[in-house]
């Protein structure tokens, strides 16, 4: 039988693999950010993230406290809070570990109360002090954005418990580390103050940016598990030809090309995520998903060593590479899974 190639022409496949590659990304870049677009979430199925629990408030003895370096000490109950101007934003929350939700929230323009505090001079940031313990900061230009929000309504209603009632921060395009929820105490400061997860090795800048935003890390491995399928179909019906006196049904380069693509997107995709967690986490592996992207890249890695031996001819090799790659492979639709579990928290 005649070796039928998929692609007309195989020297074509890498630039063929760039361009479903780019075709992907650019796709992405495609995709709706805007306070208009999206799916709201329900309110009963937002994610729930804390650090200590829930805590109980009594609205009727709420108090929000304003201090620090200013001129006005001020403290509002919740219903001072909800008579003030108030504007509805649509916005997403997202969190470094990857549950999001989007919700129309709620509330009162943070530089609004800043005004009435009126801050000295020598103020630097703002830090927000919450009822179970909690605590993060703004710098003061980012504190005085027109869309960061005093909220106290989410979808309409009031804050649920878990999501912060009776009020709780709005901070779009930050990580969700910095929407603080209970919140009971804003203070002005006058130095660098870091909040709970900034103290302990957390990026302070919590922008999200298109380079810091999961939906490239997640683009990059759909392609990479597209190489990857290609190589290993690719792989086991020419090994099971070769195996049985015929010849190869795929053509051994396009095997070859899709296994290099794979196990490069893949050491790429390591090397971002471990970059973009590190700043953000000050840690790396602090899940199920980042601990098994580890040992599958490396395994890839050695796939890829091993094919390029391959190609020279050291057919020696061969046990090992099949053993990475598909070793590799299986760790690496694992993480997915695994990737896939987390953003749906």
């Amino acid at each position: 039988m005649m070796s039928v190639a998929l692609l007309p022409g195989t020297k074509y496949a890498p630039m063929a693999a760039i361009a479903i590659v780019l075709l992907l990304i650019g796709s992405s870049a495609a995709v709706d950010n805007s306070p208009e677009g999206g799916n709201i979430t329900p309110n009963d199925e937002f994610p729930v993230i804390s650090v200590n629990g829930t805590p109980t408030i009594d609205p009727s003895a709420y108090r929000l406290v304003v201090d620090g370096t200013v001129q006005n000490v001020l403290s509002f109950t919740l219903d001072d809070v909800r008579a003030m101007p108030a504007v509805s934003e649509v916005l997403t929350l997202r969190s470094v570990s990857g549950p999001e939700g989007r919700a129309n929230f709620t509330g009162v323009p943070l530089r609004t109360i800043l005004d009435m505090a009126v801050l000295n001079a020598s103020s630097q940031k703002v830090a927000f002090f919450s009822a179970d313990g909690y605590s993060t900061d703004l710098t003061i230009d980012e504190a005085r954005l027109g869309d960061v929000l005093v909220c106290y309504e989410m979808n309409g209603e009031p804050l649920p418990p878990q999501q912060g009632f009776p009020v709780r921060m709005v901070v779009p395009d930050h990580w969700g580390y910095k929407w603080a929820k209970w919140v009971t105490h804003i203070e002005v400061v006058d130095h660098d103050f870091k909040g709970y997860w900034e103290s302990r090795g957390w990026s302070d800048n919590a922008w999200i940016t298109p380079q810091s935003d999961w939906l490239y890390h997640a683009v990059l491995l759909t392609a990479a598990g597209i190489a990857g399928g290609l190589a290993g179909a690719s792989g086991m019906v020419n090994g099971w030809r070769r195996l049985n006196g015929g010849k190869y049904l795929v053509d051994p380069r396009v095997h070859a090309y899709a296994g290099y693509a794979f196990a490069i997107l893949s050491i790429v995709v390591l090397v971002w995520w471990v970059a973009q967690t590190y700043a953000y986490r000050g840690a790396v592996g602090y899940t199920y998903h980042g601990r098994l992207a580890i040992p599958a890249v490396a395994l890839e890695a050695i796939g890829l060593v091993t094919g390029v031996l391959l190609v020279k001819r050291r057919s020696k090799v061969r046990w090992l590479h099949t053993l990475a790659t598909v070793g590799g492979f299986a760790l690496f639709l694992l993480t997915v899974i695994l990737g896939i579990q987390l953003a749906m928290l």
